[in-house]
C-alpha cells in the first residue's frame, strides 16, 4: 500500500491511498454450451437458387445455414436479413449445435421475420455456380440442390429451429436434444483502487483492473433453475410443448436423443410431417399463388433478362437459363443487391445512364466497386 500525502490549504489535509487487491471472480465465461467439445466449422449462410432440372425460369430459392452456432452467428444472420430486405426465404439448416444463447437469438430473429425452416443439407452445383465465398465468408450465392439424407439439427440447433413459422424434419433427417453443459470459468483479477481521505472520511476515486488471469474452471451437467425457466419461457413463446425441454433434461450430455417424427409433431416442434421439399422442391413454384421464395428469371435471346418474384422484383442481365449465376451488384445507394447473370457475359450490373460494369465475383471488387461493396 502506497501512501501519498498532499497539503490542501491550512485548515485540512488529505491522504491518498492506492491499494492493490487480488480477487478470484467466478463467472459463466462460456455462457451455456451444450457440448464440451469442438463443434466444427462455424455456421455459414448462403443464398441458393435451385438447380433442379426443368425448374427454370421460375425456381425456388432459400437460405442455407451450415455449421456450428457460435456467439457471433446472430450478427452474421442479421447481415443476411439486411440483404433480404423483407423478402421471406426459408432456411435449410444442418448443424451439430453450439452456443445456447446464440441459438435462442437466432430463433427469435427467425420468428420475428416470419421465416420457415427445415433440416437439410445444401450442395453447390459447381458445374454452373461460383461457390467461392464473398467478403468474410459470410455471404455466398450459388446454384445448388437441397436434400435431407444425413442432415442434422442437434444439441442447441433445435432452439434455433423452434423459431421457424413452418418447421420440417424429413424422414431421412435427424433432430436430437440432450442436457446442456454449462461451463464456469474462474478469473483472478488484480485491481488498483485509489482513495482520498478528506477530514477523516475516505472517498473512492478510481478502480481499475491491472491484471487478469485464468484460474481454471469447471463444468456442470445439471440445468440450473434459471436456465430451465429461460428455456421453458422460450419454448412457450415459440408455441412448442414442454416435452422437448423434459427430454433435454433427461438425456445425458454425452448422448443425443433423436426425436421421432410423431413425437416432434405431438410436442409441436414440427408443424407437419412433410420434408424440406415442401419449401425447396421445384414443383412448389407451379402452385397458385406462387410461394414467395420462388423467383422468375427470364432470359430472352434478344435482350437483357429480368428477374421477378412475388416480393422482390430485381433486374439482371443474362442469356440461356442453364448458365445463370447468382452475383452481387451495387444498388446505387451504397449497398449491394443479388441478381442472376450469365457468367459468359462481360458485363452484368447496370449503371447510371444505361452503363454497365462487371459483377462482383469471388470477393474481388472491380470498378466502380469499393471494398465496402463486398459487405452487406
Amino acid at each position: 500500500m502506497v501512501l501519498q500525502h498532499r497539503l490542501y490549504g491550512r485548515a485540512w489535509w488529505s491522504l491518498r491511498l492506492i491499494c492493490l487487491v487480488s480477487m478470484l471472480v467466478m463467472g459463466n465465461g462460456a455462457s451455456a454450451e451444450d457440448t464440451p467439445t469442438y463443434f466444427g466449422p462455424t455456421m455459414q449462410f448462403a443464398f441458393v437458387r435451385s438447380n433442379a432440372p426443368g425448374c427454370e425460369p421460375t425456381c425456388p430459392e432459400w437460405i442455407s445455414a451450415e455449421g456450428a452456432i457460435q456467439a457471433d452467428t446472430p450478427a452474421l444472420f442479421k447481415r443476411v436479413l439486411k440483404i433480404l430486405d423483407g423478402r421471406k426465404l426459408p432456411i435449410v439448416v444442418n448443424s451439430p449445435g453450439g452456443d445456447v444463447n446464440a441459438a435462442l437469438a437466432l430463433g427469435r430473429l427467425i420468428r420475428k421475420n416470419k421465416l420457415d425452416i427445415a433440416v437439410g443439407k445444401t450442395q453447390c452445383d459447381r458445374s454452373v455456380s461460383n461457390c467461392t465465398t464473398y467478403s468474410e465468408g459470410v455471404i455466398i450465392h450459388y446454384r445448388g440442390d437441397s436434400f435431407d439424407a444425413g442432415a442434422m439439427c442437434n444439441s442447441a440447433c433445435p432452439l434455433m429451429f423452434a423459431g421457424g413459422v413452418r418447421r420440417l424434419v424429413g424422414d431421412q433427417a435427424f433432430l436430437g436434444v440432450h442436457q446442456i453443459t454449462t461451463t464456469y470459468v474462474r478469473t483472478r483479477r488484480q485491481y488498483r483502487t485509489t482513495y482520498r481521505v478528506v477530514h477523516g472520511k475516505k472517498y473512492m476515486v478510481t478502480t481499475e483492473t491491472i491484471t487478469q488471469d485464468n484460474a481454471g474452471g469447471y463444468k456442470t451437467y445439471k440445468m440450473s433453475k434459471s436456465l430451465e425457466k429461460k428455456l421453458a419461457g422460450y419454448f412457450s413463446e415459440m408455441g412448442v410443448e414442454k416435452g422437448v425441454l423434459v427430454t433435454m433434461k433427461n438425456t445425458p450430455a454425452s448422448a443425443i436423443h433423436q426425436l421421432e417424427s410423431q413425437s416432434m409433431l405431438r410436442m409441436k416442434l414440427v408443424t407437419s410431417l412433410d420434408s424440406l421439399d415442401l419449401l425447396t422442391g421445384a414443383s412448389i413454384c407451379r402452385a397458385s399463388p406462387m410461394p414467395e421464395n420462388c423467383r422468375e428469371i427470364q432470359a430472352p435471346a434478344d435482350g437483357p433478362a429480368r428477374a421477378t418474384s412475388a416480393a422482390d422484383p430485381v433486374g439482371s442481365s443474362g442469356a440461356a437459363e442453364s448458365h445463370l449465376e447468382m452475383v452481387l451488384c451495387a444498388d446505387g445507394n451504397g449497398g449491394t443487391r443479388i441478381v442472376a447473370t450469365n457468367p459468359s457475359l462481360g458485363e452484368a450490373c447496370g449503371g447510371p445512364g444505361g452503363t454497365a460494369w462487371p459483377a462482383l465475383r469471388s470477393g474481388v471488387p472491380t470498378s466502380p466497386y469499393a471494398p465496402s461493396d463486398m459487405k452487406p
